[in-house]
Formats: C-alpha cells, sequence, structure tokens
C-alpha cells in the first residue's frame, strides 16, 4: 500500500516501527489526531509534504463542515419558529390608501372640477343632493382600476347617520359611474353589494386583462375582492388574519374557490365593517375574471359564554369497581369418532 503526495509525487514507504501517539505528547493536535496511525513514520524526510497537504485537506474538510451547519441553522431559524413563542395576537387587515379631499393632487382636483356637473346629474338621478348640506369626499387608490378616479361622497347627519355613494370618473374620456350605498344609514332597496347594477358597473372599469390575471391562483384575487368591497361598500377593510381575537374566531379568512362542476370562481373574504360586528363576502366569477354574483352577510361577534354564568369545575369521575369474573367450568375433551377407510 502507498500513498502519493500531489505537490512532489513522492511516496511513502510505511514503517513498522511507528511510536504511538502518547510517547510525543508535544505533538500538535492535528498531527496527532490524523497522523498517528500505525505503519506511517512521522520522521520520514517528506513529512514536510505530508503534513501540509493532508493539514489543507482537514481545514477544507472542517470549514465545508461548519459552513453545513451554519447554512443549516439559518434555514431553520428562518423557516421554523420556537414552540414557546406564541402566535400574533393582533389581527391584522388590508386596506386601500384613501386621501382625504385637502390631500388630493392638483391633476385629480383638476379633473374632479371638470367632471363636476357629471357627477351632480348622476348623484341627482339616484337621489342624492350634492347642493344641499355639506359634503365631504376622499380617494381611493385601487390597483385593479387604474383607469378611473374612486370617490366617496358622504354627508354626516344628526344622531350619527349619513349619506354616502361612490363615484368612478373616468380619467379620460367615457362616462361618469355613481353606485348609491346609504341614505341616512339605510341601504338602497336592492344593497349594492349584490346589485345587479354594482356588479355591471365594476366589470365595466376593471380592465380585461387585469381581471383576467387576478383570478389565477397566484394572482392578485384579493386586490380584485378588495377593489369590489371599496366601491360597494366604501372604506373596505379586509381581514387577513384573525390573530387571537375571539370574537373574530368563525370569521372566514381570504380564500379564493374553483367550482368542480363548472368554470366559476369564488372569492370568500371578511369586511371588519363596524366595531363587534362583521361582513362576510361571497363573490362568484367566470373565467374571464368577471363577477357574475355577489353577496355579503352581517355577523356579530363570536361571544364565548359559561352556562348559567357560573365557574368551571372538575367533576371527580367515580372509582371504578372490579369486574365479576365468571369461571367457566372445565371443557370435556370431545370425542373422537373413527371414519371407516
Amino acid at each position: 500500500m502507498r500513498l502519493a503526495s500531489r505537490e512532489s509525487g513522492t511516496r511513502f514507504r510505511p514503517n513498522r516501527t511507528f511510536p504511538q501517539p502518547e510517547t510525543n505528547p508535544g505533538a500538535p493536535f492535528w498531527t496527532r489526531r490524523f497522523f498517528a496511525r500505525p505503519g506511517w513514520d512521522r520522521t520520514a524526510p517528506n513529512k514536510k509534504q505530508t503534513s501540509g497537504t493532508l493539514r489543507r485537506l482537514c481545514t477544507a474538510l472542517t470549514s465545508a463542515t461548519c459552513a453545513f451547519w451554519i447554512i443549516c441553522g439559518v434555514a431553520i431559524a428562518q423557516d421554523s419558529r420556537p414552540a414557546d413563542l406564541p402566535p400574533p395576537t393582533d389581527a391584522k387587515y388590508l386596506q386601500l390608501e384613501h386621501h382625504p379631499s385637502s390631500q388630493i393632487d392638483a391633476t385629480d382636483r383638476s379633473l374632479i372640477h371638470a367632471k363636476q356637473r357629471e357627477i351632480n346629474t348622476e348623484a341627482t338621478f339616484f337621489g342624492y343632493d350634492l347642493n344641499a348640506g355639506e359634503w365631504d369626499y376622499d380617494e381611493s387608490s385601487c390597483p385593479a382600476i387604474p383607469d378611473q378616479l374612486i370617490l366617496h361622497y358622504r354627508r354626516q347627519f344628526s344622531g350619527g347617520a349619513q349619506s354616502l355613494f361612490t363615484a368612478l370618473v373616468p380619467r379620460s374620456a367615457g362616462r361618469v359611474f355613481v353606485v348609491p350605498v346609504l341614505y341616512r344609514n339605510a341601504t338602497p332597496f336592492r344593497s349594492a353589494t349584490g346589485n345587479e347594477r354594482s356588479i355591471a358597473v365594476f366589470n365595466r372599469v376593471v380592465p380585461a386583462d387585469i381581471a383576467a390575471q387576478a383570478i389565477d391562483p397566484n394572482g392578485k384575487w384579493l386586490a380584485l375582492a378588495l377593489c369590489y368591497a371599496d366601491i360597494v361598500y366604501g372604506n373596505a377593510n379586509v381581514l387577513e388574519r384573525p390573530g387571537a381575537d375571539i370574537g373574530l374566531a368563525r370569521a372566514p379568512d381570504p380564500l379564493p374557490r374553483l367550482s368542480e362542476i363548472s368554470n366559476a370562481r369564488g372569492i370568500v373574504f371578511t369586511d371588519r365593517n363596524a366595531p363587534g360586528e362583521y361582513l362576510v363576502f361571497n363573490l362568484t366569477l367566470n373565467e374571464k375574471g368577471r363577477v357574475i354574483a355577489a353577496n355579503a352577510q352581517q355577523l356579530s361577534d363570536y361571544v364565548a359564554q359559561v352556562r348559567n354564568g357560573a365557574d368551571l369545575r372538575e367533576k371527580p369521575l367515580p372509582e371504578g369497581k372490579e369486574p365479576k369474573v365468571k369461571s367457566l367450568p372445565p371443557q370435556q375433551e370431545p370425542t373422537v369418532k373413527p371414519r371407516p377407510q
């Protein structure tokens, strides 16, 4: 058996009189650990080549091993959560960016001023008089509707009541649309959340390519749903994570669905519209991303109650009794009847 050095190509010959590591305790650790093998002479003339080559080999192996465990440790730290670390306690919501009328930029303000007459005409048709009382508005920034200016007009009344409608103003040539939402806190005869006209207006202002891309499971389907809720209800507050809020224990998380029978898609999400209450939206879309049906259900927060208001007490179990054992009589050996051959 022979071993060749990569640097000089010198061959090393075995020496049966190799001293044991204990006889030279002052030698470096790596020489005692890796080179103290019977049959190899550390005092050979080519020990420098041996130690240099193997030293680099051991250093490379040690560095690779350390790097491997460091990478594994970083990956585990990023992908796992300690068992004793509690989950996030605060609920997380998604909202569109809103700008009050005093913070709208000059370009959008000039567009609103140019379209004000059309906005008044459409609002009057649905029973809103912008010339009576003090109306204020804000602007929403919806990524699924880049060609429209979304405005929410509000008028406050005594007692906390308000009137609300959404105006969609085209940034270029086109018609102004108004979606009625509230009349002094009262909804229209047919609520805007599932009204056929609201659905038709939404499908008209959303570009076809954006709608088709949004229905993909990896697309921005939640942003599309958020824009719909913002138009038909105003200032949507969509629940993304309930956290530890016990009141939202029954509120569904945002979820896309696909029908096994048809090509219809569905989006379910929760809108926190008031303290102690929430709306559960259910949108149905076709294969092109167009809304074909929508509904919303108002629910109250879940409240955990203890029966009769009494404290929970542990009920002790009764002690078990020894089961009765019934002894069976010894069985008799069956008689063997010989069969004739």
